[in-house]
């Protein structure tokens, strides 16, 4: 990207100079720490877009809780003259069993 100014480099460091001493003078009422603290957030301020922010922490896998290889469910047998669907006896069965476990 090209940047036009009517600046040439040999004239920077010295216009950069006057710059902060402009600011310097208005910034006389602070105290040194003050001061200093302001020149650091001029300075990040600035270089923010051009550094990657700090990658957060990446957790640590967690090791999986060993589970039975396979789990049987018994269900009752269902007498046929009952009017409630199979699924709802077998449910209602498994859920009293979990329970009594």
């Amino acid at each position: 990207m090209n940047v036009e100014s009517c600046i040439t480099v040999e004239e920077t460091p010295a216009m950069a100079a006057e710059a902060a001493a402009l600011i310097d003078a208005r910034l006389a009422r602070l105290t040194d720490a003050e001061r200093d603290a302001f020149w650091a957030s001029i300075r990040k301020a600035y270089n923010t877009p051009y550094n990657d922010p700090a990658k957060p922490a990446q957790p640590t896998p967690v090791e999986p809780v060993s589970t039975p290889a396979a789990v049987e469910i018994r269900l009752p047998v269902i007498d046929p003259s009952i009017d409630l669907p199979a699924a709802a006896l077998a449910s209602a069965a498994l859920a009293a069993e979990i329970r009594a476990a």
